[in-house]
């Protein structure tokens, strides 16, 4: 299997601390959605991806099994393919086997465990790939900087691919400095594909992120699990709620997890008082018309070339080059 470059430094891993500590402190509690991914979080998602509610994975995985081929066919031979937050791997299965001549895939991912499933899944399926496996935080530019230094890639022609509509747990500003990372990446004669999660019925959008079976609040949840094993902390489960919220305004669905009484939580040794009905903000999704979003990526230096939708209009493959 191949070895993984790890590009975390010292400075970075302790982010995990510096981050939870701000993001406590601020008037409305927040905590990163990133660090939702330790290996019980990363299982959790999984199981979300299978739930009949949460409509993204299966609809992407349509568009992507009718029209794979016909992006192919847009993209040129011999290129190198950056997927950042790669995940399972599967999505990026489909392109590959219609693809020739791929020089190199790079699964960049700030979870190990995510990046082993996706190892374990690719290699037997394309064993000649060659694979260099990057752990780190693509949200930080420094970090987009350190990959291409460490994978060599072509400087001109490479594919960019990030589906799953993650650009939408960014603020449009945060999304922009994102796209304006893969620009970078893909080169002046390269190309961005990305997944959007297009404007819908807003009782589907909240029965997405808040199934019946429980599984997407145990994921939230697992994140003040995740902090109080590894930031010493003491969080008590079972007096916080998940809650999924529609922001009207903001055209995004918001995670919060709602303390259920007056409480008081240590972090590493720091205290954080809570009231009753107080939320912690744990995730953005935004949710896109098509135009917006072509806008937002032109403020990015990208063009929108072509798009690929599913019959109902919920989802959006957007192919993307430099202008």
């Amino acid at each position: 299997m191949s070895q993984v470059t790890t590009l975390m430094t010292t400075d970075i891993d302790n982010r995990f601390l510096n981050d939870v500590i701000a993001g406590l402190s601020q008037q409305q509690k927040n905590l990163p959605c990133k660090y939702f991914y330790d290996d019980n979080g990363a299982a959790l998602f999984e199981q979300i991806t299978e739930l009949d509610e949460y409509y993204v994975t299966r609809t992407e995985l349509s568009i992507l099994t009718k029209h794979s081929q016909a992006i192919a066919k847009l993209l040129p031979d011999n290129l190198s393919i950056i997927e950042p937050g790669c995940g399972s791997g599967k999505k990026i299965a489909y392109l590959l086997a219609h693809l020739v001549n791929v020089k190199s895939f790079v699964p960049f991912e700030i979870s190990n465990e995510m990046l082993n499933y996706s190892l374990a899944h690719l290699s037997p399926l394309f064993p000649e790939l060659a694979i260099s496996p990057l752990l780190g935080d693509f949200t930080h530019s420094q970090m987009v900087k350190q990959l291409s230094r460490e994978t060599q890639l072509d400087s001109q022609t490479n594919l960019v691919y990030f589906p799953g509509s993650t650009i939408g747990n960014f603020s449009p500003l945060k999304a922009i400095e994102i796209m304006k990372n893969f620009h970078r990446l893909c080169g002046i004669n390269g190309y961005v594909l990305i997944g959007i999660d297009l404007l819908k019925d807003r009782q589907v959008l909240l029965d997405a992120y808040d199934d019946k079976q429980g599984v997407t609040a145990a994921f939230n949840k697992n994140l003040l699990q995740r902090i109080n094993a590894e930031l010493n902390a003491d969080f008590d489960l079972s007096q916080f709620n998940h809650q999924s919220r529609f922001n009207e305004k903001l055209s995004r669905i918001e995670m919060h997890l709602i303390s259920n009484c007056a409480q008081t939580v240590t972090v590493n040794g720091e205290s954080f008082s809570f009231s009753q009905g107080e939320s912690i903000h744990t995730e953005n999704s935004h949710k896109y018309a098509l135009q917006a979003f072509t806008e937002l990526s032109a403020q990015a230096g990208l063009r929108l070339e072509q798009t690929w939708q599913d019959e109902q209009g919920y989802f959006a493959l957007c192919l993307l080059r430099p202008i």
